[in-house]
């Protein structure tokens, strides 16, 4: 899952196609940069392969004001496509980013289908609570290194408090 693309593609698609600054500015505004690991030189590299690809076009070309011309960028079908994988993909991730970036991109989706995705992803992450805190159950609190059981109480506590944000988003 590539939460770059997944972003750029966004992006793009919020802004009915935009060039490199706009989608950096958009992302900036998205404030990605508290919840990613998000450069603006990976938004470059992004749009370069993509285009490479044919996930985008290139609709239009503008001289610039000073240094090089502005691109804009759209998606082609193969990019909206794209976009829509890896949204699915990360409305299913267990890693904090991925799975932010599909909860900051869910309502491109029509409601009902991510309402569904978001509420059968809480209710997997609430599975892993439960096995987590079993497993913690029977895992000595006192071991040190490596602290197996604060690692399975911090791991379940960080799931559970997911999955409630999901569940919360979920019920609309």
């Amino acid at each position: 899952m590539n939460v770059t693309r997944l972003l750029v593609l966004g992006a793009i698609r919020v802004n009915g196609g935009a060039h490199g600054y706009a989608i950096r500015q958009t992302l900036e505004d998205w404030q990605v940069q508290s919840w990613t690991r998000l450069h603006s030189g990976s938004v470059y590299h992004a749009l370069t392969q993509m285009e490479k690809e044919g996930l985008l076009a290139v609709e239009a070309e503008a001289p610039g004001n000073r240094g090089p011309g502005k691109t804009l960028f759209v998606t082609t079908a193969a990019g909206e496509a794209e976009f829509f994988t890896l949204l699915r993909q990360a409305l299913g991730s267990f890693d904090l980013i991925e799975l932010s970036a599909g909860l900051a991109l869910v309502d491109a989706l029509p409601k009902a289908e991510g309402r569904e995705r978001l509420a059968a992803t809480a209710q997997s992450l609430r599975e892993n609570v439960a096995r987590l805190e079993a497993l913690a159950a029977i895992t000595p609190a006192d071991a040190g290194t490596p602290r197996t059981h604060d690692l399975l109480a911090l791991w379940s506590a960080n799931l559970a408090a997911s999955a409630a944000v999901l569940e919360r988003v979920s019920r609309g």
